[in-house]
């Protein structure tokens, strides 16, 4: 009797998530960043043009450009409350 080989079996992986207190991994990453800047633009009614929002393990990053101090302010603000306790750093610059 002949054996047939079919190649190598399967191998079963396991997604194991990240431990408490640290960020997910890339796609969760994304999913934050787009999730922020809707949010961004809901509290700040628009105010920020060119609005960028980087997200890793450590921090939160949030870009652009706008009017005033205050929707600046309102950015971190809307940011902050998604960031699960991530230090968010806001880089938006308030021009005129």
């Amino acid at each position: 009797m002949e054996k047939i080989s079919r190649g190598p079996m399967p191998v079963e992986t396991e997604t194991i998530p990240p431990p408490a207190g640290m960020m997910a991994p890339l796609a969760d990453h994304r999913a934050l960043a787009l999730r922020i800047k809707r949010s961004v633009r809901r509290s700040s009614g628009g105010g920020v043009r060119s609005l960028d929002v980087q997200v890793d393990r450590e921090s939160i990053r949030l870009g652009g450009r706008c009017a005033s101090f205050y929707c600046k302010q309102l950015a971190q603000q809307a940011a902050m409350r998604l960031s699960g306790g991530v230090q968010v750093i806001n880089g938006i610059e308030v021009e005129g």
